[in-house]
């Protein structure tokens, strides 16, 4: 049976959502953590690396346990394997699937209308604009590489925003400060946000991302949700992290 797809939008209370991210590298830890937290509303996120290990069997067992699954494999290829993977991903059954908004508008747009022919399974397409792990510093010298001049991070989310919400990605991944921009232009996407980090808690170890705010911010900005990982999977009690989390995101707007 398909899952119900109307918890892809905001939450009636336009409360922001967790997504957590199962940043390991077996199924067997996957799967203990998903134990942990069994009946907290939230999302989880599936990469590469866990992908790559477990693979399809892993999202089916995850589904089969009715949890919601985020599936982040960052699709960036030519337009008929980008809607070819995407397919598969659908009949997979996850809720959300990022590509690269870099991958051009004839990639976004295929496989938003494949999807579109399969409405019971099609899950929310996230577009994916400039990675949370790039400063100004490190995204000027891509762009200096890709074009000769120097743009910052703001200015591409800008530009991409602009032209993937024409596109029809139904989301957006963004850094938490460049919320406010994204929400004057495209209102209507479901923004995710790394780079979240618990306001309380130990420092992360292998900390690589450089535009990064607490929960509790992020909700405040207007998130429709956020993504944390290892603040949740390198603590010693995960359940209260997001127990706390979850609280930290109950805010007015």
């Amino acid at each position: 049976m398909a899952p119900h797809r109307s918890h892809l939008s905001r939450v009636p209370n336009g409360q922001t959502e967790l997504i957590v991210a199962l940043d390991y590298a077996r199924a067997d830890s996957a799967l203990q953590l998903v134990k942990q937290l069994a009946g907290l509303p939230v999302i989880f996120k599936v990469g590469s690396e866990l992908f790559l290990h477990a693979g399809p069997a892993l999202v089916r067992e995850l589904v089969h346990q009715k949890c919601r699954v985020f599936l982040d494999l960052k699709f960036h290829d030519i337009p008929n394997t980008v809607v070819s993977a995407a397919r598969q991903a659908a009949a997979l059954q996850v809720e959300l699937l990022t590509l690269h908004l870099s991958g051009g508008s004839a990639m976004v747009r295929a496989v938003r209308e494949e999807l579109d022919h399969i409405p019971e399974l099609r899950p929310k397409l996230i577009g994916v604009s400039v990675l949370t792990s790039f400063d100004d510093v490190r995204w000027a010298e891509v762009t200096r590489a890709m074009t000769s001049h120097a743009v910052t991070a703001a200015e591409s989310v800008l530009g991409l925003v602009e032209s993937g919400s024409s596109w029809g990605i139904d989301g957006l991944v963004c850094s938490a400060l460049e919320l406010d921009v994204v929400r004057r232009i495209a209102p209507t996407l479901y923004t995710v946000i790394p780079g979240i980090r618990p306001t309380l808690g130990a420092p992360v170890q292998g900390d690589d991302q450089s535009r990064i705010m607490s929960p509790r911010d992020a909700a405040l900005a207007g998130a429709s949700s956020i993504v944390m990982g290892r603040p949740i999977t390198q603590a010693s009690d995960p359940r209260k992290v997001v127990e706390r989390v979850l609280a930290e995101l109950q805010v007015e707007r």
